[in-house]
């Protein structure tokens, strides 16, 4: 029977606050939240650090950036949603911090950031598995694929902020065996003279198991592309949503939520797909190159007068076969040398031991 299940004592808005300094006071939600940030970049650190023996200062500096885009995406999706009030933005104690907004904005300062400062010298790294040895820059997609999975640690430890709040719950538990456990393990989660399903904890440790199957099992098979990783992550999140949602509590729920996790879907299979087929063909060019260059000197004009097909106009025509192209090119690529020669002598530059393919993981300088 219900009845025979103790009734847990407590108030509802004193379990939300951990400690006071003075007179602020700290809820348990933003402990978690706190948590979630510090565990997530300590662990993407290692795996630059320790696995692909890459320079860590870029994500150091990207964490400045990344980490206050990260939680006003994040507020600002929820206000979206309805979860959280407009008048109530920057009062995050209240709760509402929306993963798909923070994840969405910290994406857009990545892809505007590592492009910009991997093309520094003193990031870039010998390959010595080539000979003779070259310097080169390091592509985005190993910092994809080792900061993005560490998110699910984040969410991990972030939910247990919505079980302090009393968020994030399903439907009402009838068995009295779960009740007993709920009361001895997870207390709070008797919620208006009801014991509830904690749908945080079955989120929250479904992510920490798809994160040690991403952190150390699919970051061994050796055919995988890189930026892999990444790219399943939110392939795994849609997925994710789109089985939870049905059993929240509807003041939980959203109408759009299984709208936007078809969009994570759809998008990441068909990142994926062009991360196999399309990505690694285009890696060893400079992507403004493409957009630049390319544009430039295969103009719609010389299209015309070349009478060149459509089957003709690909990426086989790069780099041009002019021969003042090719010096301007080959200058500027001993420009570059030089450069990263000098900075050399300033710099101790990594050896790396590549767990991907080289041509995966840099851009080639002398190609």
């Amino acid at each position: 029977m219900l009845f025979d299940v103790p009734i847990p004592q407590f108030d509802p808005n004193d379990i939300k606050l951990a400690f006071k300094i003075g007179s602020i006071e700290i809820q348990w939600y933003g402990v978690f939240v706190f948590l979630g940030f510090c565990t997530a970049i300590l662990l993407a650190c290692l795996k630059l650090w320790k696995q692909y023996k890459i320079s860590v200062e870029p994500f150091y500096w990207f964490c400045l950036m990344g980490i206050p885009a990260a939680i006003l995406g994040a507020r600002f999706w929820s206000c979206c949603l309805g979860d959280a009030k407009w008048p109530d933005f920057w009062y995050f104690s209240k709760g509402g911090l929306a993963i798909e907004g923070g994840v969405v904005l910290t994406v857009i300062v990545a892809c505007i950031w590592f492009p910009y400062i991997l093309k520094k010298p003193k990031y870039q790294i010998r390959d010595l598995q080539v000979k003779p040895e070259v310097v080169r820059q390091v592509s985005m997609w190993c910092y994809v694929d080792a900061i993005i999975p560490c998110i699910l640690v984040g969410q991990f430890l972030g939910r247990w902020g919505n079980y302090f709040n009393q968020e994030l719950y399903g439907p009402v538990v009838t068995n009295e065996s779960f009740q007993w456990f709920l009361y001895r393990c997870l207390p709070y989660m008797y919620i208006n003279g009801s014991w509830r399903v904690p749908l945080f904890l079955y989120e929250g440790l479904s992510n920490l198991i798809f994160f040690f199957i991403l952190y150390f099992g699919i970051e061994r098979i050796s055919k995988r592309k890189c930026g892999d990783l990444g790219l399943i992550y939110f392939l795994w999140y849609g997925i994710l949503r789109t089985i939870m949602e049905p059993f929240r509590y509807h003041k939980f729920t959203f109408k759009n939520t299984y709208i936007m996790s078809g969009i994570w879907i759809a998008a990441a299979f068909c990142l994926l797909l062009l991360n196999w087929f399309v990505f690694p063909k285009l890696r060893k060019y400079r992507f403004s190159y493409i957009l630049c260059e390319r544009i430039r000197h295969f103009s719609v004009k010389t299209y015309l007068k070349t009478n060149l097909s459509f089957k003709k106009f690909s990426f086989s025509h790069y780099p041009s076969k002019k021969p003042e192209i090719n010096a301007q090119r080959n200058a500027k690529i001993n420009y570059l040398q030089d450069k990263l020669n000098f900075e050399q002598k300033k710099h101790d530059i990594n050896t790396k031991n590549f767990v991907r393919k080289p041509e995966e993981m840099l851009y080639y300088l002398n190609k």
